[in-house]
């Protein structure tokens, strides 16, 4: 291996390896995109937090960037409330009760049991446990230049009535003209908003409802180059308009969709040894997962199946080369 040889070597690594290469944003939210009005609905729970007694829901599909947004939020006021998040995999009110008097209460932690919190607490233990966490809160904004809290509830399970109703009594707690704790809740949607379902970012938000769609076209060409462009400056303009196209018709639109093609993709140029990412190397990435191979018959329907699916990315690509070539 020659000098130069050795310097491509070194920048593959530093591309390829899980840990630091493109698309392993891990949630890192110095890599947060704001497209898709994402950075709208920051700014908005920002701004309004401060002065307004409602509770905010953020609806979204899974990998549609809900763990990041919390992320980006709670960093944004960190200095103004004390945080406390729950991103356990469950959610009710008994296992929300006793995380939060974990946090603000160890002493009176038994108020809810462990065990009570797995199988539903009883309505008096929930309201001894209410009680208890309301009066703590209070004492702690009666105290001159106190900060309020900010609860992030960011769990894959869907929340029920009587967590929602928990939730809203600790967020309608006031000190004076003063809130206690700040509720941000975020909720998993089993119904996908696709990217063509409304038209305008304003039609994705209420007063404390807001809801993450998918990007568009436009918008993940602008966030394969935003990621690349903070990952390496030098190679912000490596994602083309015809990988673009692809990555759309194969993500969707979705944040978690379109990193792990992106990551599937770079893998596979590392394999071959490329020094750039190409075309070729998203189609690959873009393969469906095939059956097992168990026996020669079986060998035949999947190879049949392969051919097939590798005719229709081809034609896709050849598609897309059109449009461009048509502009």
């Amino acid at each position: 291996m020659n000098q130069n040889d050795h310097r491509i070597e070194t920048g593959r690594r530093h591309y390829y390896l899980s840990s630091q290469g493109p698309f392993y944003n891990a949630n890192n939210i110095l890599m947060f995109y704001g497209g898709g009005h994402r950075g709208g609905i920051v700014e908005t729970i920002v701004s309004a937090l401060p002065d307004t007694d409602q509770v905010f829901h953020i609806h979204g599909e899974p990998g549609s960037g809900k763990t990041m947004l919390s992320l980006v939020i709670s960093d944004r006021i960190k200095h103004q409330c004390h945080t406390i998040r729950y991103d356990l995999p469950e959610v009710s009110a008994s296992r929300l009760l006793r995380h939060l008097l974990i946090e603000l209460c160890p002493q009176s932690a038994n108020l809810i049991t462990s065990s009570q919190a797995q199988k539903g607490a009883d309505k008096a233990s929930i309201d001894a446990a209410v009680n208890c966490i309301g009066n703590q809160i209070i004492a702690n904004r009666s105290v001159e230049h106190s900060k309020p809290y900010a609860l992030f509830i960011d769990s894959p399970g869907v929340l029920n009535m009587d967590a929602l109703r928990v939730i809203d009594q600790l967020n309608s707690l006031r000190v004076g003209d003063r809130a206690g704790i700040h509720c941000i809740v975020f909720h998993p949607v089993t119904h996908p908003v696709g990217r063509n379902a409304m038209s305008t970012d304003s039609e994705f938000q209420s007063d404390n409802h807001f809801w993450l769609r998918r990007l568009t076209l436009a918008e993940i060409e602008d966030y394969l180059r935003h990621h690349m462009m903070l990952f390496d400056f030098n190679r912000r303009d490596l994602f083309t308009r015809e990988m673009a196209y692809f990555i759309a018709d194969r993500s969707d639109g979705v944040f978690c969709a379109i990193n792990a093609l992106a990551r599937n993709a770079f893998t596979i140029a590392n394999l071959e040894d490329s020094d750039r990412l190409s075309m070729s190397h998203l189609l690959m990435a873009g393969l469906p997962v095939g059956p097992e191979v168990s026996d020669k018959s079986d060998f035949k329907t999947y190879l049949s199946r392969s051919t097939i699916a590798l005719s229709s990315i081809c034609v896709v690509a050849l598609l897309a080369m059109a449009v461009v070539l048509m502009r």
